[in-house]
């Protein structure tokens, strides 16, 4: 490129927003801005946090419910945070040609400009084309004006005829000229054989019959008896032309040579090969509406058919199924065996799922393990077969890598007219039809149906209690005991967390700490239990341990380290009484990230417990990575004690590998004398459980004593 050298030539420097900034403020921002098209989002400091794509965000917030669910959240909640990120000083040609070869999806989505690891601005493929196409431009105005330079010297004296040469050699377009009566080549310049696959020597004197195919030549003479014919020069602005190996496409502009009398002498060509650009503006175009790992359509192309289709139903009758496509157990195959086996899979599964489809169905990939098709229905049942057709196409093990791996399908179907006429009513009815089946065990397909938006309200309902429950501390922290088998003495208690609410009395952490997850109040929350245990604790007449649940999400911004170091400092607990319980999902989510967190937090003395032990995909492989100082057996295990002999042979072989891993063992969920026994008999040494105590709001009851 010549006049766009770097992407500080094409970066827009268009103001961020910092994670205080919500998606109602932002959803605002696009709307009064419709030339705004990706928004950055920065901390206080400057540093990208990540980019808010408006086309992917509007789809989500103009649902049904969208604003509801999403408007009070930060933007972080929504925002991609591993977007294309480029340096403001990179060449902009290097830029995308490394972009389209290696992260083409991110690079239609827009890319952050840093400088110095500190935000600049925002680009997007718009900005890019447009530069592509002014570049253009500059050069065949460049070109235009060398070859009204040639003209101007070819009438000059011999003098100057070895610059005239030098010109014509080194010029970066291809010069041809030809007699305007025999059409005989008599001049072709480097650029020109290049761009046509020959050699002056070969082409000097004759014609383009004697070099090129019928066709081709054929192609040259019309052009030509058209310059002959014009008393202006004449702009083909695209060609197809064949040098011998392979096709290019060519910009021309042929002008006619005159003698002082006026006659027709020869025929100046001059040609600029538009190849390389066409290429990336059609890899572009094609990325702009197709995904680039399987080939299906985008959001964006999706966009346009649903609109189309609902434009059928409204104006001949038709009706139409949208059906929502999920994968079952993606995320654990990606986790367990990488991306780019997950990429594998996804192609797998798009083969089968293509098989599955009849003319005038449209599927699009809109993101990750997520699936859209488009069907023309005679009846609602046609949807339903589909679905099943679909489930029935992915139940067989796909082979990926060496690896068998088994996955399963949720469809959620939303009919139009029926169930809407409008793309993002379909589209979020079709969602909550997809969210039933995964709440009711998955692999399946279910119709939406009017009491999904009840059931969605009610939602939105808890969500805005639970906010006022933070803010006017209606939490209270309950205490289990943990008993040392060994001493009979309690060594520890766990802290849970409980919510009455004012109206409809308990409500399960079942449900509401996977809604503060998904509002983005898991911090403040997490946060809140945090420091009330670390108070209470410290008050304690005994110097028992506290445990402490921590979410996986409480890792994601990496400032957990902070928080357990200022709450120990604020209430003078002792960081050796202080226990952190995780679950192995903390570690499946970002290792490496998550991995640095826990080693900063054990550095300050603080013990670390894997809980839920047994029941994930990796926990043996977590045993080897971190040095935990306690795992929890997972209840379901310890329920068929004592006559269960898998569940007593899976307990003995964890305990006696913690033994040897110098780890320390606690059985959850004791209830009965004979499954403590069992316990001890197998040399586990610490129990909890509803035998050793329920959950109470206080310690008093549990002042030091013996168990027998």
């Amino acid at each position: 490129m010549q006049n766009v050298s770097t992407i500080s030539d094409i970066a827009d420097r268009i103001d961020p927003v910092l994670p205080s900034f919500t998606n109602s403020q932002l959803y605002d921002l696009f709307r009064d801005q419709p030339e705004l098209m990706v928004v950055a989002v920065v901390n206080a400091q400057g540093g990208v946090l990540g980019l808010m794509e408006r086309h992917d965000f509007n789809l989500k917030m103009a649902a049904e419910y969208g604003r509801a669910l999403f408007g009070a959240k930060s933007v972080t909640t929504m925002m991609d945070a591993s977007a294309l990120t480029v340096d403001v000083a990179t060449p902009l040609r290097d830029f995308t040609q490394a972009s389209l070869a290696d992260r083409p999806s991110e690079l239609m989505r827009g890319f952050i400009v840093t400088r110095d690891g500190r935000y600049e601005g925002v680009g997007t493929t718009l900005s890019i084309m447009k530069a592509i196409s002014q570049d253009l431009q500059d050069t065949l105005t460049q070109q235009r004006d060398m070859m009204a330079d040639l003209i101007r010297v070819s009438a000059e004296s011999q003098r100057h005829q070895t610059f005239l040469n030098t010109i014509i050699q080194t010029i970066p377009a291809m010069v041809l000229v030809k007699g305007a009566h025999d059409s005989k080549i008599r001049l072709i310049n480097p650029a020109g054989e290049t761009m046509l696959g020959v050699t002056s020597a070969e082409v000097i004197g004759k014609t383009s019959h004697d070099i090129f195919a019928p066709d081709q030549a054929a192609q040259f003479a019309r052009s030509d008896r058209r310059a002959l014919d014009s008393a202006e020069a004449v702009m083909i602005e695209e060609e197809a032309i064949y040098n011998g190996c392979g096709e290019r496409v060519v910009q021309l502009k042929k002008t006619v040579l005159r003698t002082p009398e006026g006659e027709a002498d020869a025929i100046l060509t001059l040609g600029i090969d538009l190849t390389e650009q066409k290429h990336a503006q059609a890899q572009i175009a094609q990325l702009a509406h197709f995904d680039p790992l399987t080939g299906l359509a985008n959001r964006a192309l999706y966009a346009t058919e649903i609109d189309k289709a609902l434009a059928r139903v409204q104006r001949q009758g038709h009706r139409i199924a949208l059906l929502c496509l999920d994968l079952d157990r993606f995320k654990a195959v990606n986790d367990s065996y990488g991306h780019l086996t997950g990429d594998a899979l996804l192609c797998q599964v798009t083969e089968r799922l293509k098989l599955c489809l009849r003319k005038g169905d449209f599927m699009a990939r809109m993101g990750g393990d997520e699936f859209a098709i488009i069907q023309n229905i005679d009846r609602p049942e046609d949807a339903q077969y589909l679905a099943e057709r679909l489930i029935d196409a992915v139940k067989d093990p796909f082979v990926v890598r060496d690896a068998r791996l088994d996955i399963g399908l949720s469809v959620g179907i939303a009919l139009a007219p029926d169930d809407g006429a409008d793309a993002h009513n379909l589209l979020s009815r079709a969602d909550m039809a997809l969210y039933r089946v995964k709440g009711d065990g998955r692999n399946g397909w279910c119709y939406y149906r009017a009491e999904m938006d009840e059931q969605l309200q009610a939602r939105v309902e808890m969500e805005r209690d639970l906010k006022i429950a933070l803010a006017e501390g209606q939490f209270q922290l309950y205490f289990q005991p943990l008993l040392n088998l060994d001493s009979g003495d309690i060594v520890s208690f766990e802290a849970l967390l409980r919510w009455h609410h004012p109206v409809t009395g308990m409500v399960s952490p079942a449900v509401f700490i996977p809604l503060a997850e998904d509002c983005g109040l898991i911090g403040a929350l997490g946060e809140w239990v945090l420091r009330e245990a670390c108070r209470q604790a410290a008050a304690w007449p005994q110097p028992w341990r506290i445990a402490v649940n921590i979410s996986p999400l409480q890792f994601r911004h990496g400032s957990l380290p902070g928080l357990v170091r200022k709450t120990l400092k604020a209430t003078g607990l002792d960081a050796r009484r202080l226990e952190l319980e995780i679950t192995e999902s903390v570690l499946l989510a970002d290792e490496t990230h998550n991995l640095k967190v826990l080693n900063q937090i054990k550095g300050m003395g603080v013990r670390i417990a894997m809980d839920d032990f047994g029941t994930g995909y990796s926990s043996l492989s977590y045993l080897r990575t971190f040095p935990f100082d306690k795992i929890k057996i997972d209840q379901s295990f310890v329920r068929d004690l004592p006559h269960d002999r898998n569940a007593t042979s899976i307990i003995r072989a964890i305990t006696e590998m913690a033994r040897s891993l110098g780890v320390e063992i606690t059985a959850e969920g004791v209830e009965t004398p004979a499954q403590l026994d069992a316990l001890r008999a197998m040399n586990c040494r610490e129990a909890q459980g509803y035998l050793i105590g329920r959950p109470a709001p206080g310690i008093e009851a549990y002042a030091p004593r013996k168990c027998a």
